[in-house]
């Protein structure tokens, strides 16, 4: 990125506050501004706030009555990339950007796209400083308090001092000026003060869902409407095929959903359980199969640098190959998730749990949060104890898988009663389950890439689109999986060890004993009544 180059902005409390300072400027040099320009500047974001969270800013800015923008990267140290003119639209991956800013967001970005975070509309107006011999002395912009789509409030204006060459002391001079006039020194990029404009804050909490001294019913099915919400929160994403976390989103609270429906479902109506299971399979199996084109995909690369006698391009008939399966598996997926049977789910879903999830503080029949979640964490970490110990170096693969599966609930488990139990023994917990799950989760996915590969292959041969470098290639790349796979294996032993050394465990004895007692308002409730 370039350096700064010296460039201030600021910014004032009040609308008035930026034409305050203009005139504070005029009155000890001639100002000359030019006319206001509209425009339009768009703030781009991943869905996950992945530029947010490394302190860069992109902007896209145009003039209203044109296509093309200007995209300015910006980052933690106000150094700037620009690029442009740009005319594609939004979403877009990493791959459609302009080749200036790949080097800079491909780290940070990943598989994920770009998406418009917050638009601004409004004028901007260009200006100079001019000395008595009208030589230009400061360049200046006035960004005029702008319109912000979908909200009632407005952006700040701003204004920007851009020095002149061999001009530093008038510079300096100008920023004495217009902060005795009330504005203050503001980020570069604008982006937090667009968020805030918008009402985005992507660092908020959410509450937690659960209390511990709520009903056990009360708290699953807030707990369900939670993952219900993700679900609903991604799909228009997932759908539109905007990049493929939103499907892997979509699939995990549909996991987190069946884990919960299967682990905690018995203090749910038996009517609904039974009716809610079949139906959470049906998104599973929906969503599997182009999830898992999606990881071949994501993956090929990196399992290509590791050929040795095959070549990168052997492999481009796969890499078509797969790519029209997954076209194919996402048009089995669209409709699925845009059919009425997924919309006549999700609203029955919802008003059931609507439903369950209200409390008015009558006396609890049955269990508390606090009380389903010891019960719970206590005997599945004890199957995943029990199941773990069991496997020998001769065990069969299926004991693996097993194994994974148990572990999979139990950090469902930790995940849904989190807000119940100390934060640090949590965090604790679930990294030491998170290296055992790592093992058991490459020596499962390796083993389903390889027959995948295997598949693959035979598909490609019957279809009569294949060389034998091409058979070779992937052959490679299946040996190679396999030795993964003989890795996770070995690795094995040793990560269950540590996951069920004492240490670990009385962390886990100690998520075990969470606090109890009700609340003053849980107190209140019990022994007056409802609330009326």
């Amino acid at each position: 990125m370039s350096g700064p180059g010296g460039e201030h902005v600021w910014a004032g409390p009040e609308p008035s506050a930026v034409p305050a300072a203009l005139s504070a400027l005029a009155s000890t040099f001639t100002l000359a501004m030019d006319r206001p320009v509209a425009t339009r500047r768009v703030w781009l974001d991943s869905a996950d706030w992945r530029l947010y969270r490394k302190g860069l800013a992109l902007t896209a800015t145009a003039t209203a009555d044109s296509d093309e923008a200007t995209l300015e990267l910006v980052g933690a140290d106000g150094a700037t990339v620009t690029a442009g003119p740009d005319t594609l639209g939004w979403p877009r991956l990493l791959a459609g950007l302009p080749d200036q800013l790949q080097p800079y967001l491909e780290p940070v970005l990943g598989v994920r796209a770009l998406l418009p975070v917050v638009q601004a509309t409004g004028t901007s107006v260009v200006g100079r400083l001019l000395d008595a011999e009208d030589k230009t002395v400061l360049r200046l912009v006035h960004d005029r308090p702008a319109t912000i789509a979908g909200s009632n409030d407005r952006l700040p204006g701003r204004l920007w001092l851009i020095p002149v060459r061999g001009y530093a002391a008038v510079d300096a001079r100008a920023a004495r000026i217009v902060q005795r006039a009330g504005l203050v020194r503001e980020d570069r990029c604008g982006y937090p003060a667009a968020l805030r404009a918008a009402g985005l804050d992507p660092d908020a909490i959410p509450p937690p869902v659960i209390q511990p001294d709520l009903p056990a019913g009360v708290a699953v099915a807030r707990v369900l409407l939670s993952f219900l919400d993700e679900m609903e929160a991604v799909w228009d994403g997932t759908v539109r095929d905007v990049d493929i976390e939103f499907l892997h989103d979509f699939r995990v609270a549909v996991r987190r959903s069946r884990s919960a429906v299967k682990l905690l479902g018995d203090v749910l109506p038996p009517a609904l359980v039974a009716w809610a299971a079949p139906q959470l399979k049906w998104l599973g199996d929906l969503t599997t199969p182009s999830r898992d084109l999606d990881v071949q995909l994501q993956e090929l690369p990196s399992l290509t640098t590791r050929l040795t006698s095959g070549r990168p391009e052997d492999l481009e008939p796969l890499v078509l190959h797969l790519t029209r399966l997954r076209t194919g598996e996402r048009r089995t997926l669209v409709r699925g998730l845009r059919s009425g049977r997924f919309e006549r789910w999700r609203a029955r879903w919802r008003a059931w749990l609507e439903e369950l999830a209200v409390w008015d503080g009558r006396p609890r029949v049955g269990p508390t949060a606090a009380e389903l979640g010891v019960e719970r964490l206590v005997g599945t970490d004890r199957r995943v104890l029990r199941r773990g110990s069991r496997i020998t170096p001769g065990s069969p693969a299926e004991d693996l898988h097993d194994l994974r599966k148990r572990c999979k609930e139990l950090r469902y488990l930790l995940e849904i009663f989190t807000p119940l139990l100390d934060p640090a023994d949590a965090r604790g917990a679930v990294k030491e389950l998170k290296t055992l799950q790592d093992v058991l989760g490459t020596f499962q996915d390796r083993e389903a890439q390889r027959e995948a590969i295997y598949a693959l292959a035979t598909d490609m041969m019957a279809r009569g689109d294949t060389s034998a470098r091409t058979m070779l290639a992937m052959g490679e790349i299946a040996a190679r999986l396999l030795e993964d796979q003989h890795s996770a294996r070995a690795q094995y032993a040793a990560r269950f060890e540590r996951f069920a050394q004492p240490s670990v465990q009385r962390r886990m004895a100690r998520l075990k004993r969470p606090d109890t007692r009700p609340t003053e308002a849980a107190t209140t409730a019990s022994t007056t009544g409802p609330a009326r």
